[in-house]
């Protein structure tokens, strides 16, 4: 990230090593989101409110992020011990030399997308070449489809809204999967949209911490991760009620349609669980998986060089049965 000192490290006062059975008051930890409460962080507030930190002796603060803030800078400043990322990002930063650490995944497919018009001539990703997207400027992804389709796209910085989109059917935009297809569908706009991750770009959303944190609390880390699993298995295959109701009570401007709308979305794409055919299910985290996504950012120029994957993430942290294999 922009002006963040390299080599910054976690401050580690968070409290004893002691296991959590033994715990005799709860230890306080921080998960930074990287937006406002929705419900793509439901799995997180589903363990909030279903008392699965509290069970393992954690004392959790769910700290929103917003426009203005950044997760992983709340992390490097000490602020949290926790936070969540795409691991692309996670994986450029350290390429930088900062110090985060992947130690869980929480959704196994990349939720976004380029949305068009239904009229609209793109069908695919060659259909884009030479076009203009509304997007976000030096994203992995867009490196990526130039790259392996030989096209060239142009694109608009974002701003959050999708008034450009809806007034004219030659715009195109990169969206999120679980937010803005439901918002031109409300307002009457027939629209499809075309999965980044088949095209291979296909990062994890996951859980980071610190390697000095992770080396200093290893059973903190290893407890949050699974009470966060629990709270997404909860949420994603039970009744999400309580995570809905928990950022619902958080986040005023998020109805119970739309929420709903986006935990549909979740369960029917597969975002959280990932595809049975590629062993894929929630909090599983395969470091080839992850090796590959270094190995393809070199390519295509998003880090300067592949590097090996244990610099940036770990599956020590998770029972074996999630730590996946080649």
């Amino acid at each position: 990230m922009p002006g963040l000192a390299l080599g910054v490290l976690l401050a580690s006062g968070c409290g004893p090593k002691s296991p959590a059975a033994s715990r005799e008051k709860s230890i306080p930890v921080t998960l930074e989101t990287d937006w406002y409460p929705e419900a793509e962080h439901g799995g997180f507030y589903q363990a909030l409110d279903r008392g699965f930190y509290r069970d393992v002796g954690l004392d959790v603060t769910i700290a929103p992020g917003g426009p203005n803030t950044h997760p992983i800078v709340e992390l490097a400043v000490g602020h949290a011990q926790f936070a969540i990322a795409a691991s692309d990002d996670v994986i450029e930063q350290a390429e930088q030399g900062l110090p985060f650490l992947i130690v869980g995944a929480f959704m196994e497919r990349y939720p976004e997308a380029v949305l068009v018009h239904e009229e609209s001539p793109v069908h695919s990703f060659k259909d884009l070449d030479g076009r203009t997207i509304i997007g976000v400027p030096g994203t992995g992804w867009i490196s990526h489809v130039q790259q392996k389709y030989g096209i060239r796209i142009n694109v608009v910085p974002v701003a959050f809204e999708l008034t450009r989109f809806m007034g004219n059917k030659d715009t195109i935009q990169q969206v999120y999967l679980t937010n803005e297809p439901y918002f031109v569908k409300k307002n009457g706009v027939k629209a499809r949209t075309l999965y980044i991750s088949e095209t291979g770009y296909d990062p994890y959303r996951v859980i980071i911490t610190t390697h000095a944190f992770a080396k200093a609390h290893p059973d903190v880390v290893r407890d949050f991760v699974a009470a966060s699993n629990k709270g997404w298995n909860d949420f994603i295959f039970g009744d999400a009620s309580p995570g809905r109701k928990q950022v619902m009570d958080r986040n005023h401007e998020v109805a119970a349609e739309y929420f709903n709308a986006s935990l549909d979305i979740m369960r029917k794409e597969h975002l959280i669980d990932g595809l049975a055919d590629r062993h894929e299910h929630i909090g599983a985290l395969s470091l080839a998986r992850l090796q590959d996504e270094i190995d393809l950012l070199a390519r295509i120029k998003f880090i300067r060089a592949a590097f090996p994957v244990e610099r940036v993430a770990t599956d020590a942290f998770l029972p074996p049965e999630l730590r996946v294999k080649p």
